[in-house]
């Protein structure tokens, strides 16, 4: 009786060993985050073991606010800063010799919605080559005035943007460059958009006087055209019409045009050759007449 009390206390001594010794060789890793930007999760591993922890570069909350890792600080270290990134897995790799705990740093940040991300820049640029930027920073939107379209004669112009509002904001219009909205303060998510107006090349030609309305005009709108006759001293020029879609008379000096597409207006002339003839006439007539006077002048030789 007694040696099975003896063995039965060597099993239990036994066991209660083992489970020490497993736990002995267990630790743990707590991972945290400033600020509650998460939630915080404890993990044991094996003693002695390399453990991978993978962190999002970037999580969102409510609010419409994302926050994105900066860095990271174990056991109550100095901070260990990170290159930032937009979206994929940041890995840490820790030897567990014994229990650890990481506190990972993460910057709110907030987005700048635009169906027109495509034609914006930004200054600064995002800290995380996107379309979000840290919270109480101060970002400018930087959009060019022209876009080329695959047509020569066709283009848009920038006419007006707007920040969280159907309010457009008229801009002064350009012939080169880049548009820059004022400073913009990141304190929430902001919305922006911006309005370009197509417009086509309306192109004059006349051999005759000087024409005028050559140039690039918005879709829809009229464009007067014009020729500016020269002065005309011995040939007269008479417009006659126009060829190309004209409002208007063709016989007007001046025209409409409606801008629906690229269009080149040729002015037709009637050239009038009667003074050149008048005076040609006259010439000739008086170099006869001359001819003549001369010849009664001169006295016959005998």
């Amino acid at each position: 009786m007694l040696l099975g009390i003896t063995i039965l206390s060597f099993i239990a001594f036994h066991e209660s060993y083992a489970v020490i010794e497993q736990v002995q060789s267990k630790v743990s890793i707590t991972v945290s985050y400033t600020n509650d930007t998460s939630d915080t999760y404890t993990i044991h591993v094996n003693r002695n073991q390399k453990y991978t922890i993978s962190q999002e570069y970037s999580w969102t909350r409510e609010n419409f606010t994302r926050f994105n890792l900066q860095g990271y600080f174990i056991d109550k270290g100095p901070l260990v800063p990170i290159q930032r990134a937009s979206d994929g897995k940041f890995t840490l790799d820790n030897i567990t010799d014994s229990d650890h705990s990481i506190v990972f740093l993460a910057k709110p940040q907030f987005e700048i919605i635009t169906p027109d991300l495509n034609k914006i820049n930004f200054s600064p640029p995002s800290p995380t080559n996107d379309n979000w930027f840290d919270a109480g920073s101060d970002v400018q939107i930087i959009a060019p005035y022209l876009l080329q379209s695959d047509q020569e004669d066709t283009r848009r112009q920038l006419s007006g943007w707007s920040l969280d509002s159907s309010d457009i904001n008229v801009i002064s219009r350009q012939e080169s460059g880049n548009f820059k909205s004022h400073a913009i303060s990141m304190s929430s998510m902001h919305k922006v958009d911006l309005e370009y107006t197509t417009q086509y090349h309306i192109k004059i030609i006349s051999n005759f006087g000087r024409p005028l309305g050559t140039g690039w005009y918005d879709s829809g709108t009229i464009a007067y055209v014009s020729v500016i006759p020269a002065d005309d001293i011995l040939v007269k020029h008479t417009i006659t019409g126009w060829q190309g879609q004209v409002i208007g008379s063709g016989s007007q000096d001046s025209v409409g045009v409606l801008v629906d597409s690229p269009k080149t207006i040729v002015a037709n002339w009637l050239v009038d050759y009667t003074n050149v003839s008048i005076i040609g006439i006259f010439i000739i007539a008086v170099v006869v007449l001359a001819s003549i006077y001369q010849k009664r002048r001169t006295p016959l030789k005998e």
